[in-house]
């Protein structure tokens, strides 16, 4: 709640939504505004205000008093929101593995993971819900007992559906799967076979959902000579997935397809590809209104050496930002290219450093910035760094390093934006005995990385492959899974 003070007791009718406003980076904020007693009092709908972020009230000179005199000028006023914090680490599940977390703009999580029986694995889910605060039962979204289900994505929408999809062994290949959380029934529907293909198997699935709930799936798939890029995308309004479409299909092997999604339902589809000599990175653009992919496009051009493992975002305007790891010769390095107004720019090398930099992740915020981070060698051991898209000035900033801890390596960095810019990313770090889960977290006000810190109190075993997903508001779920002859599964959320 924000509160303004008058000297005098003013004419009720005046303060109103018109005349007591606030606002962010990213618009008005809707409100109620109430007045007694000299008191005015604007409650923010969503029930609190965005973490870490700026804010702007201005009562306007349209406000009077009792007497009907309006205020000389306009009041303003300029304020910085409080930050979250960690909370105590959660166990969720045992015998699992491959966990991954997704929240949307209103906190609403859903987690998946794979999960053994003692025979096979299968894909499990649970719900966080931010009204309640709370994890809610674990739920097993697959039935097929013909083989192992491995490795699953899940996205949220806007409204808290979720979509999750799997690769799963039928007795002669791999196949992708999907099912859909429904918010309305609080239910998962019946896991359904979303590709048709029977030349060869199928891997690596991804999957990206608007705010409607529109959904789209890309993964790699066996011709019976090499891997290509395929598609399905699931239609919110007749409530099924459509018929599967080539990404691209061309005669070198395409790998590890990755995945992004604009507010409104365009996507973007970045993977790796064998030319006969060296991987290289292309992408495609999926059109919302048409449904068709509108054409492959290399996104670099640097024939040095192989490009592989690339990482896709896009903001809510369409804009995207890519990264991957590229070899020069005697080393690993990071690069980028930005999508923007329907075409891609020149690739940019992001990192210069004497030691190999690999496997970057990359995530925007609404207003276009974007922030990237990586593992490093130094010469000695692997560190993380981290790098910023200033989209208001249209240049990467320095490089940052984000932890500075001594004792061990520190690999699989996964990173988060809000909705304001300020980012959090994980990773995993040993301590000379075991491996920690670490997290540092961005002031997009300040500019300046904070202290790293773990967010897990295993002092036995290691903690390692950390997942981080945030909502528009600041607060952040994150997942990792610690093994001592099982491997568990745990969480942390940040508030």
């Amino acid at each position: 709640r924000l509160s303004a003070v008058f000297s005098e007791e003013m004419n009720a009718s005046t303060v109103s939504g018109s005349t007591f406003t606030l606002a962010n980076n990213k618009g008005e904020v809707n409100g109620t505004v109430n007045y007694a007693n000299g008191t005015a009092t604007f409650d923010a709908a969503e029930g609190r205000l965005d973490l870490l972020a700026s804010y702007t009230a201005t009562i306007t000179s349209y406000v009077k008093d009792s007497a009907g005199i309006r205020m000389a000028a306009d009041h303003i006023w300029h304020f910085v929101t409080q930050d979250g914090s960690w909370k105590s680490p959660q166990f969720i599940a045992d015998y699992t593995g491959a966990p991954q977390v997704a929240m949307n703009n209103d906190g609403t999580a859903v987690m998946v993971w794979q999960q053994s029986d003692g025979t096979r694995y299968n894909i499990w889910a649970n719900r966080y819900d931010a009204a309640s605060g709370s994890w809610g039962t674990a739920e097993l979204i697959e039935s097929d007992n013909a083989g192992h289900a491995q490795v699953p994505q899940v996205a949220v929408d806007g409204n808290g559906n979720a979509v999750a999809v799997w690769y799963q062994y039928d007795g002669t290949w791999y196949s992708i799967y999907s099912n859909r959380y429904d918010a309305a029934s609080g239910s998962w529907g019946t896991a359904e076979l979303i590709e048709n293909n029977d030349a060869g198997t199928a891997y690596n699935p991804q999957v990206v959902v608007d705010e409607s709930g529109n959904a789209v799936a890309v993964w790699q798939q066996f011709d019976g000579t090499s891997y290509n890029i395929y598609s399905n995308r699931y239609d919110k309004t007749s409530g099924s997935w459509g018929t599967v479409k080539g990404v691209e299909y061309s005669s070198g092997s395409a790998q590890l397809p990755k995945l992004s999604m604009d507010s409104s339902g365009n996507a973007i589809a970045v993977w790796y590809q064998y030319d006969g000599t060296r991987n290289n990175i292309y992408a495609n653009y999926l059109n919302s209104t048409t449904g068709n992919w509108t054409g492959v496009r290399l996104i670099e051009s640097d024939d040095t050496g192989s490009a592989e493992y690339p990482e896709v975002a896009m903001d809510s305007s369409g804009n995207a930002v890519a990264v991957w790891h590229q070899w020069d010769g005697a080393r690993w390095n990071i690069w980028s290219n930005r999508y923007v107004n329907g075409s891609w720019i020149t690739a940019t090398l992001l990192e210069s450093d004497t030691g190999n930099a690999q496997f970057p992740q990359v995530a925007v915020d609404s207003n276009g910035n974007a922030m990237t981070v990586w593992q490093q060698y130094d010469g000695i051991q692997w560190s993380i760094w981290a790098k910023r898209f200033n989209n208001k000035y249209t240049y990467w900033e320095s490089s940052r390093l984000i932890e500075s801890e001594n004792a061990g390596a520190a690999y699989h960095p996964q990173v988060a934006l809000d909705g304001n810019g300020n980012a959090i990313a994980v990773w995993d770090m040993s301590d000379g005995l075991r491996y920690n889960t670490f997290t540092n977290r961005y002031n997009s006000t300040s500019g300046q990385w904070g202290t790293a810190h773990t967010i897990e109190n295993e002092n036995i075993y290691s903690a390692t492959n950390p997942q981080i997903s945030m909502d528009g508001n600041g607060n952040a779920i994150a997942a990792w899974s610690v093994y001592d002859g099982i491997t568990h599964l745990w969480s942390n959320r940040f508030e």
